[in-house]
């Protein structure tokens, strides 16, 4: 295969059988692998995985670093503070 796109753009890409490599996966394709993979490592987490586990995952392993909430909305992107607030609630252990 030809050194195409390479050292730029997207870290996941769609690469066709035939095709070139393309710009970058879709949020379905993403899920879908993740499924995939999911199902061939016999990972049992209690639901599929997606690509917006990464984003809750990653806001929990900023609050148990000890960051402020501030700091994880923005990492994650999140716009209001009831809303980083719900995701970490959902996941915390009882």
């Amino acid at each position: 295969m030809a050194r195409q796109n390479r050292g730029q753009g997207f870290l996941l890409r769609s690469v066709p059988f035939l095709g070139p490599i393309g710009e970058s996966f879709s949020p379905a394709s993403v899920n879908r692998r993740l499924v995939e993979l999911q199902k061939l490592a016999n990972l049992d987490l209690g639901g599929r995985l997606s690509g917006h586990s990464f984003r809750v995952v990653a806001a929990l392993d900023l609050l148990e670093a000890g960051e402020s909430i501030e700091r994880i909305m923005l990492r994650g992107g999140w716009q209001s503070e009831s809303s980083v607030i719900r995701y970490l609630r959902a996941w915390q252990p009882d």
